[in-house]
């Protein structure tokens, strides 16, 4: 018997790209949501200020940790009972 989440030759995971990735996406979209708004402001105020450039930089670097995090993804995950998803019993 297979250890828990070691693949077997017929459980294999199967590889996908990138862009069918919810996770992918999420990040993006979550990126753009935070961002816009500080576009607004500066073009707005005709300016952008370092308070404005470092919340971009720490947005951009959230989004790519969950990008680099979903792509560096080996094992399942499971949430606690009661919440959506599978649980710990199901592997």
């Amino acid at each position: 018997m297979n250890a828990p989440n070691q693949p077997t030759g017929f459980d294999k995971p199967v590889a996908k790209s990138i862009f069918t990735s919810k996770t992918f996406w999420g990040a993006v979209l979550a990126g753009i949501a935070s961002l816009v708004p500080l576009g607004i402001n500066s073009i707005k105020a005709q300016k952008l200020t370092i308070d404005d450039a470092g919340q971009a930089i720490l947005i951009l670097c959230g989004v790519g940790t969950a990008i680099v995090g979903r792509v560096d993804a080996k094992a399942p995950i499971y949430t606690p009972e009661g919440l959506p998803g599978p649980n710990k019993s199901d592997y």
